[in-house]
């Protein structure tokens, strides 16, 4: 009682191939609109926040790119302290 009847199953059962020739050609839709970076598809209505730890020893700086800050944002990720918008 073997196993073997099994992995000859799986063997046998395998995609057909298809000729290049039966191939069908892919749709460019580049060609009929033209596509947005991605960079900046989301990017229009948001606002950057320098932020700058208050602390002279932390001396932390961040860049947030958002529509409005939250309280977590605005604190120091090293000390907990307030940061201070640039």
């Amino acid at each position: 009682m073997g196993l073997d009847k099994w992995i000859k199953a799986e063997e046998t059962k395998k995609k057909p191939k298809i000729k290049e020739g039966t191939k069908k050609p892919k749709k460019n839709d580049s060609d009929s609109k033209p596509k947005e970076k991605k960079d900046t598809i989301g990017l229009k209505n948001l606002l950057k926040f320098d932020l700058v730890c208050s602390k002279a020893k932390c001396k932390y700086q961040k860049t947030i790119r958002k529509k409005e800050l939250t309280d977590k944002d605005k604190i120091c990720p090293r000390c907990k302290s307030i940061m201070k918008i640039k």
